[in-house]
């Protein structure tokens, strides 16, 4: 490996809003990437590792105030060096991609702004560079829209338009949040291959030190702006030598021993070098709940359902055929038990999470609600059902209505089942949920785009909280947070669970969060039962070829 810099960043300074009160994002950063190195970029949520990255690509919004250095070799940071000098590949590409056009029209636009290619040569090079990301089938991706992609295809899809210009520096910004462990594994291993076979250097961000351990040379861990530790992947993954980064370290869930409750950052930061993790959880509690859950009658049951989605060649036609999203699901949740689906995107965690919420009826098969049938169920009972079945979404940025503030989204659902008699009871029941979730009560008082992901998805479960509910569906909801955000959010779960008896169907691809969480763990694979037990046994005996492929994708 060469010793030279390719990137030099120099007393980096970053801030917003105006002179007096501005809000500084990044405090004098330094640091040099070598060239065909790997740098790890990790922190929490407005740590400024986004930041860093836009400033770099000299994306920043006109407002933003910067000072310091950027250089590319010895060259200062120019605009024409944007996509030929450097790429990047953003976190969202669902988002990133223009939905109107289709996939190989915007590579080939890219291809054609920094190569020069006229068009028969630029539509080659583009089927060059989706062949080069490892997508299957080049020429239907080329044809595709954005959303007729899975997430991990539009990421490479992204990652091809972030090559099309030949860089020399790839950044990737969060390039594997949110999506399933096995995409994750499969992503990673791409960027790894293109290092080597373009000799291309990697600024790499994410907010999962698991993730960076597979990737990175070296790590630069950011909090609140300012550069806290730096040292190889190796040495800092296992000796680190700051409070936060051995935080960082403690939040990620493992599947080595089940805890009463996820490492808190908070309490790593507070007691430092004494910090003691959360017991493991004693076996013979572990049997004694099981035992007690499992004499009880079903709180919610499945018999053979199915979910089938025709497919039109155009909008006015006949359905050309079906996809299967589901096929004969059967399954028993119990009054107060943490059940937990895992699969990879695609499996039909979502599809059958909606069932389960009542949101959806199934093409074939049943549901029953304590012992009632859904599709038969007068209306009445169905009313008491769909407040004590509460779904929280995947996505708390699109599940909160942006014209509401905190306080009307919690009090809409009260006002709706007639909860609490005046306005005033329904305040006070506002700040006590606001507090039951860790947030402040003036937060009634703010907008969505006010709060941080992570206070938006804790607005979301107070907002499902709001009912009173019996049976608490979520779905990836921790998907998109930091991993300090995360056991915050799981440990609330354990604590609603504990102190209310609240039964929870907890969704995600990660087999780490739902080691330490469940009960009981159904796997989808292709809208297929898999495998459903205990997560002991799945993961220390895993009984498919399918369960061994998702616990070896696990980040360790």
């Amino acid at each position: 490996m060469s010793v030279s810099p390719l990137l030099s960043v120099r007393d980096l300074r970053v801030s917003f809003g105006p002179p007096g009160r501005a809000v500084a994002a990044l405090k004098g950063l330094t640091f040099d990437l070598l060239t065909s190195e790997s740098l790890g970029v990790v922190g929490e949520s407005g740590s400024g590792k986004s930041t860093l990255a836009l400033a770099v690509m000299g994306l920043l919004p006109p407002e933003a105030r910067v000072e310091g250095q950027v250089l590319l070799g010895d060259a200062p940071f120019s605009a024409q060096m944007r996509g030929r000098a450097m790429g990047m590949v953003f976190q969202e590409p669902a988002t990133a991609l223009h939905p109107l056009f289709r996939c190989g029209f915007q590579i080939e636009e890219a291809v054609r702004q920094h190569q020069g290619l006229p068009a028969r040569e630029a539509r080659r090079r583009v089927l060059a560079l989706l062949e080069r990301v490892q997508l299957a089938e080049p020429e239907r991706v080329f044809r595709a829209y954005p959303h007729e992609l899975s997430g991990g295809q539009r990421q490479r899809v992204m990652l091809a338009m972030a090559l099309a210009g030949r860089p020399r520096l790839l950044i990737a910004d969060e390039p594997t949040t949110a999506l399933d462990t096995v995409t994750q594994q499969g992503i990673l291993q791409l960027l790894q291959h293109l290092r080597r076979e373009e000799g291309l250097s990697l600024l790499f961000i994410s907010h999962d030190l698991g993730v960076i351990g597979r990737v990175a040379d070296r790590v630069l861990v950011l909090r609140e702006g300012e550069a806290v530790e730096t040292d190889t992947a190796k040495k800092l993954l296992r000796r680190p030598k700051h409070a936060y980064t051995r935080g960082l370290l403690a939040c990620r869930p493992t599947t080595q021993q089940r805890l009463e409750r996820l490492p808190s950052l908070s309490e790593a930061l507070r007691t430092g070098e004494a910090y003691v993790p959360p017991p493991p959880r004693a076996a013979e509690d572990v049997a004694r709940r099981r035992a007690h859950l499992y004499a009880q009658t079903p709180v919610i049951r499945t018999e053979k359902v199915s979910v089938r989605y025709p497919v039109h060649r155009y909008f006015w036609s006949k359905a050309q055929h079906w996809i299967e999203a589901l096929r004969e699901i059967s399954l028993e949740v119990f009054p107060g038990e943490m059940f937990g689906i895992a699969g990879e995107s695609g499996s039909g965690k979502s599809t059958l999470g909606r069932i389960l919420a009542g949101l959806q009826m199934p093409s074939d098969g049943r549901v029953h609600y304590r012992s009632l049938p859904l599709d038969t169920m007068p209306p009445e009972v169905q009313r008491q059902m769909r407040r004590e079945v509460q779904l929280v979404f995947q996505d708390p940025y699109r599940s909160l209505n942006p014209r509401l503030t905190v306080g009307e989204a919690l009090r809409e659902p009260m006002a709706a089942h007639r909860l609490h008699a005046t306005e005033r009871q329904r305040q006070s029941a506002v700040a006590e949920l606001l507090e039951r979730v860790g947030l402040p009560p003036d937060f009634s008082r703010r907008y969505p785009h006010e709060l941080s992901g992570g206070q938006r998805q804790r607005v979301c479960l107070a907002r499902a909280l709001s009912v009173q509910p019996r049976l608490l569906v979520c779905d990836e909801i921790t998907s998109a947070l930091d991993v300090s955000v995360q056991a915050d959010i799981l440990n609330l779960l354990l604590d609603l669970q504990r102190h209310s008896g609240l039964t929870c169907i907890l969704i995600s691809h990660d087999l780490s969060v739902l080691y330490q969480m469940c009960d009981r763990i159904l796997v989808l694979q292709q809208g297929q039962a898999d495998a459903l037990d205990t997560p002991e046994r799945l993961l220390a005996n895993p009984p498919t070829p399918y369960v061994h492929q998702l616990i070896d994708a696990l980040p360790r």
